[in-house]
């Protein structure tokens, strides 16, 4: 039974309250024979008295992750700290990782963009000029439209080559990125033949990824519009047609946003962890689990941002392709400088958005790993030994998880 107040040992006759020592300084108990002593409610300090107080935190946290503790200092060698990173710290991490390395950043993204820019303008400055000919002329008009189905066939097969060039250089542009990141968390710079040489043997599994969730969306789609020309082929009500239509829409528009978060983090995971394109699939899926709404609001502020840096990037040279009228533009030419103007607008704003969309991106696979699978704690322990002088773990081990399915 536990004593009460008035049952509690009662100080020696002598003793006064006094103001206790300083914290770390041994008082007056710190020896229980000494004359006058008393113990405090806590039971008597060690010999020497308390310990001196730890040092106020230095940019530590205080969550409850595996191997966190109170008042830890972060390490930060690069432009991330080594913790679960919040949206901030993506976005600090993102614009830092520019900054401090901008020719393999602004460089390698202004050489690829500008090279799929020119490979795409040339393909449709070559088409446009044939369907601009053959719809201007009187000829093809009543009876003879059928002499446009050549020009616009070719113009759309040149738009078509020409975005397919184009998502295939970003592919490209976006796994040299996401290599480059990998060094930068740890503080290292390396050139554009360096990061060509860690993508180089995954370019192939990243246009497979690429195409593998373009057909995915495309299939989406494609179902539930045949079903709908099927519905309105055999004489439905045109009201339940269109009613269906808006709710097949959609739903696919929620399954393509849900699979292409789910799929957001496979593209890191091929470049870091070396490993296929379904075992990236899979592995995004479970890294996403659990945090699903996050990595969504992530990505899709990030989207609106880019797309807003963008667009008013490229905005003032998209504006003279849209003045005049559009016959007297083609045949004074104004029209082809309009579009070569739109298409150095295009390469300026790639060139900004495209390695901090890739920055994003890339932190937000490491933020995962690091929640998921305490990947935190593989880095710090990599970071101490590199300040230690040893040689640490090689790069392109490092990311790799020691068990693929954890």
């Amino acid at each position: 039974m536990t004593d009460g107040p008035g049952d509690r040992e009662q100080p020696p006759p002598g003793w006064s309250p006094q103001q206790p020592p300083a914290y770390g300084v041994p008082g007056p108990w710190a020896d229980p024979n000494a004359p006058g002593s008393y113990p405090p409610p806590g039971g008597y300090p060690p010999p020497g008295g308390y310990p001196p107080p730890p040092p106020p935190p230095q940019g530590g946290y205080y969550g409850g992750h595996p191997g966190g503790h109170y008042g830890a200092p972060v390490l930060k060698p690069g432009i991330i700290p080594l913790r679960p990173l919040q949206m901030g710290d993506m976005y600090n991490g993102a614009v830092a990782f520019i900054r401090a390395n901008p020719k393999a950043t602004l460089g390698l993204s202004a050489l690829v963009v500008t090279v799929a820019e020119i490979i795409t303008l040339a393909l449709q400055l070559s088409a446009f000029g044939p369907f601009a000919a053959a719809a201007l002329d009187p000829a093809t008009t009543g009876e003879d439209i059928d002499a446009l189905l050549a020009p616009l066939a070719a113009l759309l097969g040149s738009a078509l080559l020409g975005g397919i060039v184009t998502a295939v250089a970003m592919v490209v542009l976006t796994g040299m990125l996401t290599g480059i990141i990998g060094r930068a968390v740890f503080g290292e710079q390396i050139s554009i033949g360096q990061a060509w040489a860690i993508v180089k043997g995954r370019v192939p599994a990243l246009i497979g990824l690429a195409l593998l969730q373009s057909l995915i969306v495309f299939g989406v789609f494609l179902g539930p519009g045949i079903l709908l020309i099927m519905l309105a082929a055999a004489g439905a009500p045109e009201g339940a047609v269109i009613l269906l239509s808006l709710v097949l829409l959609t739903a696919g528009i929620c399954f393509a946003v849900f699979l292409y978060t789910k799929l957001s983090l496979a593209g890191p995971a091929i470049v870091l962890e070396g490993i296929g394109v379904g075992t990236a699939m899979s592995r995004s899926f479970r890294l996403v689990k659990g945090d699903f709404w996050r990595v969504f609001g992530i990505l899709l502020l990030t989207a609106i941002v880019v797309g807003l840096v963008a667009t008013a990037v490229a905005a003032p040279f998209s504006l003279f392709s849209a003045v005049g009228d559009p016959n007297a533009v083609v045949i004074d030419g104004k029209f082809y400088a309009g579009l070569i103007l739109s298409g150095v607008g295009a390469i300026i704003a790639g060139t900004i958005t495209n390695p901090f969309s890739a920055g994003v991106t890339t932190l937000l696979y490491a933020d995962r790993r690091m929640r998921a699978e305490a990947f935190d704690l593989v880095l710090q322990t990599e970071a101490l030994e590199r300040q230690q002088g040893a040689p640490g773990t090689a790069p392109e081990n490092l990311w790799r998880p020691r068990d693929p399915w954890s």
